[in-house]
């Protein structure tokens, strides 16, 4: 099993909270990897509003409070309340981009390219009804065909879904198979040859 020191997980909302309370109970409860022995850090600079307890993991009682706080307390990570950078990328051996950013996605593409085998990344994303999943193993003319220049932010409802009180279980599902990917990783399993798309 591959040893991990250091986790980043880039974002805290839909797909971010929801892999974060996964990856704890695979880690700490289930014992599939040692949680105790990896430091995490979760990146984001948003406060919860009740809009957001629709799709992310946050109760009523947490609302008005940043999402890395009450992810502190509740996980035991380290919380980091600023976006994820890419002076930030080299500190991890795992990345998680949870993000609703290409701009960040480009960026930790780009990164990655060029710095080849440094750390592994698995990106996660939804939108309403349709979701993807990739990672730094699969080819980089495949991961190219999936990093636009559009710097439109998206997130994993939609206006008129928040607005109906409408939800769905994607980014549930999502960051499910988001962990399932780092198992397969650090269990040595192949993950250059999966990519998902819901």
């Amino acid at each position: 099993m591959t040893k991990l020191k250091k986790i980043g997980i880039a974002g805290a909302g839909g797909i971010g909270s929801n892999l974060l309370g996964i990856l704890f109970d695979y880690g700490f409860n289930r014992k599939q990897f040692d949680y105790s022995s990896v430091d995490v850090d979760i990146y984001d600079n948003d406060i919860i509003d009740t809009s957001n307890l629709l799709h992310q993991n946050y109760k009523i009682d947490d609302v008005g409070k940043p999402k890395v706080k009450v992810l502190e307390e509740r996980y035991v990570v380290n919380g980091i309340n600023k976006f994820m950078e890419e002076k930030d990328f080299k500190k991890y051996d795992v990345i998680f981009s949870c993000v609703d950013s290409m701009e960040f996605r480009r960026t930790l593409y780009n990164w990655s390219f060029q710095n080849k085998d440094k750390n592994f990344w698995i990106d996660g994303r939804c939108t309403s009804r349709q979701g993807a999943l990739f990672n730094s193993k699969l080819p980089e003319e495949e991961l190219k065909k999936y990093i636009t220049n559009d710097d439109i932010r998206g997130g994993c409802l939609l206006k008129h879904e928040k607005e109906s009180n409408i939800s769905h279980t994607l980014p549930t599902v999502v960051a499910g198979m988001m962990v399932q990917v780092f198992l397969n990783f650090i269990r040595g399993e192949r993950t250059d040859k999966k990519l998902f798309m819901i």
